[in-house]
């Protein structure tokens, strides 16, 4: 009867550190690569940083924006070890700017915001993309500034190509399942 106790214990606490794990939000410059260089660059604008591209170590890197439909190889690290959780990107003003969720080190949601005086991320959402393990993978929105949807989409195969276009309309793009 004790071992079961103590195994029944030892599972819960597991699935709540595993529970505290997921839901870490951290400032999104203390992610960084496998060698030991940031995942993001702060770009010290009021932009969101800029992602790292490839899949290498060494003294060549670059840094570029994210835009829809995009892949990304590189896998994020937090004190040597994968990261799950959350990276929140602020600018100086302490806005946030943009919120990164990942799952053993890969992307597996983005969310960049315009930045505005009331910090209500609600109002300024400005892309959205959800991934899986880096490749895109379920919805995947643009915004304007005046908050109209830009583009939507969605449908996309199993190795992340859009399947088709539904509507193409100056510059917007709708794609329904």
């Amino acid at each position: 009867m004790t071992t079961i106790i103590k195994s029944t214990s030892l599972f819960t606490l597991f699935l709540f550190l595993n529970s505290i794990s997921l839901s870490q939000e951290i400032n999104a410059n203390q992610i960084t690569i496998e060698c030991g260089n940031n995942y993001f660059e702060n770009t010290e604008t009021s932009q969101p940083p800029l992602i790292v591209r490839g899949r290498w170590c060494g003294d060549s890197y670059f840094w570029s924006m994210i835009s829809i439909g995009d892949t990304l190889a590189e896998l994020g690290f937090l004190d040597n070890e994968l990261f799950t959780g959350k990276a929140l990107a602020y600018d100086s003003l302490d806005n946030i700017l943009a919120r990164y969720i990942f799952e053993n080190g890969f992307l597996q949601r983005i969310e960049q915001y315009f930045e505005n005086d009331s910090n209500s991320e609600l109002n300024n959402l400005h892309l959205l993309i959800n991934m899986k393990n880096g490749i895109p993978h379920g919805v995947q929105r643009y915004y304007s500034w005046y908050e109209e949807l830009q583009i939507e989409l969605s449908k996309f195969n199993e190795i992340s190509k859009l399947d088709k276009f539904d509507k193409f309309d100056k510059f917007d793009i709708i794609i329904d399942n």
